[in-house]
């Protein structure tokens, strides 16, 4: 066996452990309502599960379980009554439709793409892009919409 695949073992093997050990993922995901449960259980299918966060906003708690399906996130925003609000997953330039693809390169002419994501919420579909101007040292996040048309930018 050679060093890398020894060194990646250990890696694998110390991110399980931290993974489910503790006060991580198993336990959290433990402590969540019962609906929330469920409903994460019921849609993380084959996915390898990463984290646990919780929000409070103006209609209760929102939960995201963060996981990863085929190395890509995919994160589950559920509410505590346990309807999944959306569903967010990592996206590259080649699956976006051409008008989100136009729109958000438009968008990043003088910065860079960090990450792309697909979001799915209520049945609509939007795509998201933080994207960093590095000569400014800022960020921006854009949300556009299926349609190509921009519909936020912070």
């Amino acid at each position: 066996m050679t060093i890398a695949r020894i060194i990646l073992a250990g890696l694998v093997a110390s991110t399980l452990t931290f993974a489910f050990d503790g006060d991580t993922f198993a336990a959290k995901f433990d402590s969540l309502p019962k609906a929330v449960k469920e409903t994460a259980k019921a849609h993380m299918d084959n996915a390898f599960p990463v984290s646990i966060s919780s929000a409070q906003s103006e209609k209760g708690w929102d939960y995201q379980i963060n996981t990863r399906v085929d190395g890509k996130y995919h994160d589950l925003v559920i509410d505590e009554n346990g309807k999944l609000v959306a569903v967010k997953d990592e996206a590259d330039m080649a699956s976006l439709p051409t008008a989100v693809r136009a729109a958000i390169e438009k968008q990043a002419a003088t910065a860079k793409i960090v990450t792309l994501e697909k979001v799915t919420e209520g049945g609509q579909v939007s795509y998201g892009a933080v994207m960093r101007h590095n000569a400014q040292g800022s960020t921006v996040q854009v949300r556009v919409a299926a349609d190509g048309t921009v519909r936020s930018k912070k």
